[in-house]
């Protein structure tokens, strides 16, 4: 696959995937409980005609969504940057899939240079309204924290008769916060995943098949990152708070990647036995509402690295 995977049909696409855009960020805003799940998929039509009409197309979707955004909102600020970076999110991971890269190079890449973006975007937005990076971060996790507090203490007012300390409330309010940016990073690559997952499909419709994310389910996660695992364990224990704080959302990460790894042990069992499409989502929601099938995927995927589940050495 070079240059662009369709010829452009021009304003057709570049209409079609601003809409679809639009459409997703205005259900993320008129119904909030769908938009828990909505913005999983903002990245898929910028994604989707990124690889289908070319580069400038994607740009150019991405550029108008943001657009309709601000002109509807009238404000620039942090909810403007977010959805942006889920646009940006499309199109990034539309250029490096389009270079045949690694599914790793693509997911690390994408980070990256979203984030990068993001960065950037902090830093001029700072020099005009002549306020320092740190200033804004610090004033937008201060909005948080009070959030999450008020969060958990209406939650204590709406059932009394759990006799819910407040005191073991505002313990889990903290760590909940100490712990955020490993979620965040989490779901953020969680997103990524989804959205390779689903452009995969709609391109097989096409008859369009990329190698570098063609056979997932043989995924593994590199050798040396089982060191990282012990060293981070290690640095829990320690009695240095910011190294601590750092070590428990890298280990989150880390976690997350052999989740990652241990999907994809379950999925390769799943596709050599001919699983029924039934069973398996009966499998995959066990695993997402219950902690115990969860961290036994983990457990899968960590020790994959040892063991060879999948014996994919020898399958080569």
């Amino acid at each position: 696959m070079t240059g662009t995977l369709i010829q452009p049909t021009a304003i057709k696409d570049i209409l079609t995937g601003t809409l679809l855009c639009t459409l997703i960020i205005a259900i993320m805003y008129i119904v909030p409980l769908i938009g828990i799940f909505a913005w999983i998929f903002l990245p898929l039509p910028v994604l989707f005609y990124r690889l289908k009409t070319g580069r400038n197309s994607g740009g150019i979707i991405m550029v108008a969504s943001l657009a309709v955004l601000i002109v509807f909102t009238s404000n620039l600020a942090f909810n403007t940057l977010y959805f942006g970076s889920l646009l940006m999110t499309g199109f990034f991971l539309g250029e490096f899939i389009e270079k045949h890269l690694s599914i790793e190079r693509i997911m690390l890449y994408t980070c990256f240079a979203v984030l990068g973006t993001c960065m950037a975007v902090l830093f001029f937005y700072s020099l005009i309204y002549a306020q320092g990076i740190e200033q804004l971060i610090s004033n937008y996790v201060s909005r948080y924290q009070a959030l999450s507090s008020q969060l958990f203490s209406e939650s204590a007012q709406l059932y009394p008769e759990m006799k819910v300390d407040s005191q073991m409330l505002e313990k889990a309010s903290t760590l909940f916060i100490m712990i955020f940016p490993g979620i965040f990073i989490n779901s953020y690559l969680t997103m990524i995943w989804l959205n390779i997952l689903l452009i995969k499909k709609l391109l097989l419709t096409k008859g369009i098949i990329i190698k570098s994310i063609e056979n997932l389910n043989q995924w593994k996660a590199p050798d040396y990152l089982v060191f990282g695992v012990i060293a981070l364990s290690v640095l829990i224990f320690l009695p240095i708070y910011g190294l601590k704080l750092l070590a428990v959302n890298c280990l989150i990460v880390l976690m997350f990647v052999y989740f990652f790894q241990g999907i994809a042990v379950v999925s390769f069992f799943f596709q050599k036995k001919s699983t029924p499409f039934a069973l398996r989502f009966f499998f995959y929601t066990l695993i997402a509402i219950q902690p115990f099938f969860m961290f036994l995927v983990i457990g899968f995927g960590l020790f994959d690295t040892w063991i060879n589940f999948r014996k994919l050495d020898t399958a080569m």
